[in-house]
């Protein structure tokens, strides 16, 4: 039964791909200010100590942090956004209404992991914070492996759409994350709607940069953390230690923080971006099934195995793509076949955030790349 369960699963989501690539995209009710890494902080009570703590998270790659209402002045001196949570969801909604042109405020962040019977609730919990903040998103966090994302959504109609899918952990479903991938993309795509992932960040960094990487891939635009306490204070007796008059932060999980810091240069083109679809090259990973194979008419092909494409489009009438080594253990070099039409190449920089010219030698159109375990780059394509 499971296994039929994951047949029907991956025949719908072959079906909605192709649907969905054809051109069938409503307008985006809410834009992502940027690709949105959110953390959770340990924050010590005097206000230029936060200031602190907050330099130290933006120097890490993270630019929202998890706080409520009493933390918002301090997002706003230190250029961070505010995930605003509160217990009491009154009081939160009231609040709501007064920072509707706040552009320190990320989102509202209302449930996690509730099944269907919570929908219709929620549904009247989004409708309100959008008549009083049309400008900043509800979160609920919906749980992938429960399979409720499409009657979430078409009930709840939210302005984003959250998911956890923590694919390293063998309890939850490893082999199907790119049918959820594809899944929360389409519906993203047909609702107008930008898709955040909750993702287990304590693997080791090869494993981080596969999730991640293919996750942009697939038109994910913010990211969130389990285990959340990524950062905190130094302390002796259990109080901060100061030194230089400042508190010493500390980071819990140094692999994360080294992973945002290098995506962080990619946000400001790829969260203009909009994802159309996703190629993988043949054969699929046995463990991961539910990937899309390049169509062999395609104007881009890659070699190799474990080796994705996505593809983007911008406002301008370039041709937008992403290429990802899903292999978290090896690096993998990979040929990229290109039409004749296309006569240049360009890669943005990890390290200056500036788009770089690939000189394409090869006159039959093909250039090499290698990419680390994990990871991926940015390109695009000039005709």
């Amino acid at each position: 039964m499971k296994f039929l369960r994951l047949v029907i699963l991956i025949e719908i989501t072959f079906l909605i791909h192709v649907f969905y690539a054809a051109g069938n995209e409503a307008k985006m009710k809410y834009e992502m200010p940027e690709i949105m890494m959110v953390t959770w902080a340990e924050w010590p009570d005097d206000p230029k100590q936060q200031d602190v703590m907050a330099q130290f998270i933006k120097a890490n790659g993270f630019n929202s942090v998890e706080v409520e209402m009493d933390k918002l002045e301090m997002c706003r001196r230190n250029g961070l956004y505010a995930r605003l949570g509160d217990g009491d969801i009154n009081r939160l909604l009231k609040n709501a209404a007064k920072l509707k042109d706040d552009k320190s405020v990320f989102a509202y962040f209302i449930s996690d992991r509730r099944r269907r019977n919570s929908f219709p609730a929620f549904a009247n919990i989004a409708k309100a914070f959008q008549e009083a903040d049309p400008n900043h998103p509800t979160m609920f966090i919906n749980r992938a492996n429960w399979n409720e994302f499409y009657e979430f959504t078409e009930k709840v109609q939210p302005m984003m759409l959250d998911f956890y899918h923590y694919h390293w952990d063998g309890r939850r479903h490893p082999e199907r994350r790119y049918i959820y991938l594809s899944s929360f993309r389409e519906l993203g795509n047909k609702n107008g709607i930008p898709v955040m992932r909750c993702v287990g960040g304590n693997v080791p960094i090869n494993q981080l940069r596969q999730t991640i990487y293919t996750s942009l891939a697939y038109g994910i635009q913010g990211f969130h953390f389990w285990p959340p306490w990524m950062f905190s204070i130094n302390k002796e007796n259990d109080k901060p230690i100061i030194k230089d008059g400042k508190i010493v932060p500390r980071i819990n999980v140094p692999p994360l923080a080294e992973v945002a810091k290098e995506i962080k240069p990619l946000s400001p083109a790829l969260i203009k971006l909009r994802s159309i679809t996703v190629y993988h090259t043949e054969p699929v990973h046995p463990a991961a099934p539910g990937a899309a194979p390049f169509p062999k008419d395609h104007w881009l092909q890659l070699s190799g195995e474990q080796m994705l494409a996505g593809f983007f489009k911008g406002t301008d009438n370039l041709k937008y793509f992403m290429i990802v080594n899903c292999d978290h253990t090896k690096k993998r070099e990979t040929t990229v076949s290109l039409s004749k039409d296309i006569k240049k190449i360009h890669k943005m920089s990890k390290r200056t955030g500036k788009w770089e010219n690939i000189i394409i030698e090869d006159s039959t159109n093909n250039l090499s790349i290698t990419l680390d375990a994990g990871s991926g780059e940015l390109f695009k394509a000039v005709q």
